[in-house]
C-alpha cells in the first residue's frame, strides 16, 4: 500500500486560511547571498549561523491565487484581488505554465499566453500586489511529448524562458519559484532530486541574468521533506537558490499547526528540521517561505483517510491565526507564507475543493477576516456574496495549456 493511502498528497492537503491578532508590518523578504554557481557545498563545522540576525516581528501572509485559470472572468479576478488587497495581501502565488508561454517552439512566444500573463500580473500590481510566480509545466517540443510534468530534455530550454520571463516582468514579481512539489511524482514524474537540481543550477543564473534583484525560490517541497532535500543538496543545489520553500501541510489533515514535531515530514513544526539542514549545508542565513499551507473545510466521513480530514470554517480561521503566531514567535527564518488557496473549487474531491478563503460563490469564510487580522487590517464586514460577480460558464476549467492541471490547482493531476 502506497504512502498516498495513508497521507495527503500535495493537493490533498491544500486550502484554508490563517488569522492572527498581531498587527503586521509588511516585509520584503530578502534573498540570502548565493554561493558561487558551481559550489556544491557540504556540511561542515563551519556551517553558517542557525538564524538570521534581524528579528522578524511579523511575517507577511499571502495567498495562492489561481488567476491564470478560466474559472475566472476578469471581473471576478478583480473582485478577488480587491478582497485580498483589503486583507493586507501584498503578494500572491501565481502558477504560470511554460507550455502556455512557448507551446510551439523554444524560439517563439505565444502572443495570447504572454499577454494573458501580462494582464493578470498587471491587475495584481495595480493593487500593490507582487506575484511569486511558479514557472513549471514543460511544452511537448521540449521533452518529446512525454507530458508536462516531465522535465525538459535540455535544461537550457527552461533557462531560456527563465531569462526571458525575468526580463519581461522585471520589478513586477516577488520571486521566481522553480517548479512545484518536485519531490512528489504527482508533480514531477520520477521526483528525481538529481534531475531537478540540474534544472535548478541551469535556471538560477538565467533568472539572475534577466533580473538580478528578484529572488529565485527553490520549488516548494511537498511537506517538510528533509530526506529529499538532503539528496538535492548532495547533488549540488547549494548556491542555486536564494530562498527555500516548503508546503508544510499536516499529514493528519485536521491536526492543529502547533502539533509537536514527531521527526517526520508530516508535521508543520518539522520546518525547524529543514532550517537545521540548511544550517548544516551553510545556508542558515537564507529564508524559508511556506509557499503553500492550509486546511480544508468539510465534515470528516467515518473511516476517512488521514489526508481527507476536514475542519470547520471557524477552526480553519483559528488555525490560520495560530500558524502566523507560531511562525512569528518560533520560526524567525520563515519570512513569508502563502495560504492555499483563495477560493473553493467546484471539481475534485471533497478535500481538494474546500481550502479557500472564499466559498465557491465568492462569499467570504471567517478565514478571510483572520487573514486580514494577521496582516494588520480590519476585517471586512457585510455580505460578500451580495456583491460577488455572477458565475461564468465553464467555471472550473483550467486555462489554455493548464488543461492538464486539475481544478485543485498545482497539486494532484
Amino acid at each position: 500500500m502506497s504512502l498516498r493511502d495513508h497521507f495527503p498528497t500535495f493537493r490533498q492537503i491544500l486550502g484554508g486560511a490563517v488569522t492572527a491578532s498581531t498587527a503586521l508590518s509588511i516585509l520584503a523578504a530578502g534573498a540570502g547571498g548565493a554561493a558561487a554557481w558551481g559550489d556544491t557545498g557540504h556540511p561542515s563545522a563551519k556551517a553558517q549561523p542557525a538564524a538570521q540576525t534581524t528579528a522578524i516581528s511579523s511575517t507577511p501572509v499571502g495567498v495562492q491565487f489561481h488567476g491564470m485559470w478560466s474559472m475566472y472572468s476578469d471581473t471576478q479576478r478583480a473582485y478577488v484581488l480587491d478582497k485580498l488587497q483589503a486583507a493586507g495581501v501584498t503578494s500572491v502565488r501565481l502558477d504560470v505554465s511554460w507550455a502556455m508561454l512557448q507551446p510551439a517552439a523554444g524560439t517563439s512566444y505565444d502572443a495570447w499566453g504572454t499577454d494573458f500573463v501580462d494582464r493578470v500580473i498587471g491587475m495584481a500590481n495595480a493593487r500593490g500586489i507582487k506575484p511569486l510566480v511558479t514557472l513549471w509545466l514543460t511544452p511537448a517540443w521540449a521533452n518529446r511529448a512525454r507530458g508536462e510534468r516531465v522535465l525538459p530534455d535540455n535544461p537550457a530550454d527552461y533557462a531560456r524562458v527563465a531569462k526571458w520571463s525575468a526580463q519581461r516582468w522585471r520589478g513586477k514579481v516577488a520571486g521566481w519559484e522553480v517548479w512545484n512539489e518536485q519531490n512528489s511524482p504527482d508533480f514531477l514524474v520520477g521526483a528525481d532530486p538529481v534531475a531537478y537540481t540540474k534544472l535548478l543550477r541551469t535556471a538560477y543564473p538565467a533568472f539572475k541574468a534577466g533580473d538580478s534583484a528578484t529572488p529565485v525560490v527553490f520549488g516548494g517541497l511537498q511537506y517538510n521533506d528533509t530526506d529529499w532535500l538532503t539528496r538535492a543538496y548532495k547533488a549540488g543545489a547549494r548556491g542555486s537558490f536564494d530562498i527555500m520553500a516548503t508546503h508544510p501541510y499536516q499529514g493528519m489533515a485536521d491536526l492543529a499547526p502547533a502539533a509537536t514535531d514527531d521527526g517526520t515530514m508530516w508535521r508543520l513544526t518539522h520546518a525547524a528540521a529543514v532550517h537545521k539542514l540548511m544550517v548544516a549545508w551553510g545556508d542558515g542565513s537564507k529564508p524559508i517561505w511556506f509557499t503553500e499551507f492550509g486546511w480544508s473545510t468539510h465534515s470528516t466521513a467515518a473511516g476517512a483517510p488521514n489526508w481527507e480530514r476536514g475542519v470547520s470554517e471557524a477552526t480553519q480561521a483559528t488555525y490560520l491565526t495560530q500558524t502566523a503566531t507560531l511562525v512569528r514567535q518560533q520560526m524567525p527564518y520563515v519570512t513569508r507564507m502563502y495560504w492555499y488557496n483563495e477560493r473553493d473549487l467546484s471539481t475534485g474531491g471533497i478535500q481538494d475543493s474546500n481550502y479557500g478563503l472564499l466559498r465557491r460563490n465568492l462569499s467570504a469564510k471567517p478565514a478571510l477576516g483572520a487573514l486580514a487580522a494577521v496582516n494588520g487590517k480590519a476585517p471586512t464586514t457585510g455580505s460578500a456574496a451580495a456583491a460577488a460577480p455572477v458565475e461564468t460558464a465553464a467555471a472550473s476549467s483550467p486555462t489554455s495549456s493548464h488543461a492538464s492541471v486539475t481544478s485543485t490547482g498545482l497539486r494532484k493531476g
